[in-house]
C-alpha cells in the first residue's frame, strides 16, 4: 500500500460501561487506537424514520491490515462518527490491506 493513499488519521473506538453520579450503568465510546486510512465515499442517501427526513453517508475505509477492528467497533474521523456495517475484509487474502464499509451516524 503506497503512504500517499492512507493519509487520513482515524480513531477506532470501543463501546464500555461506566457508571454515572448515581451508580447507572451507562455505555460510553472510549478510544482503542489510532491509525491511517484512505477514505472512499459511497454516496448517501435519505431516508424516513420516526416520521422525520434523515440522511446517511456510506463509505469505504482502507487501511493497513489488522486484527484489532471487530463490528462492535465504530470509527471516529474529524467531527464524524462511522458505524462498521461488515466485518472488515482482507479482499485478497494477504493480510495487507484492509477494507472497512460504514455508515455514518448522523
Amino acid at each position: 500500500m503506497q503512504a500517499g493513499k492512507v493519509n487520513r488519521l482515524i480513531t477506532i473506538q470501543k463501546k464500555t460501561i461506566s457508571h454515572d453520579s448515581y451508580g447507572q450503568a451507562i455505555e460510553v465510546w472510549v478510544d482503542d487506537f489510532s491509525t491511517w486510512a484512505g477514505i472512499i465515499t459511497s454516496g448517501g442517501g435519505e431516508f424516513y424514520a420516526a416520521q422525520k427526513l434523515n440522511a446517511s453517508t456510506t463509505a469505504v475505509f482502507k487501511l493497513r491490515f489488522t486484527e484489532r477492528i471487530k463490528t462492535t467497533n465504530r470509527i471516529h474521523y474529524g467531527h464524524r462518527i462511522f458505524e462498521i456495517l461488515y466485518p472488515p475484509n482482507d479482499v485478497d487474502g494477504m493480510r495487507t490491506d484492509l477494507f472497512i464499509s460504514c455508515k455514518e451516524v448522523v
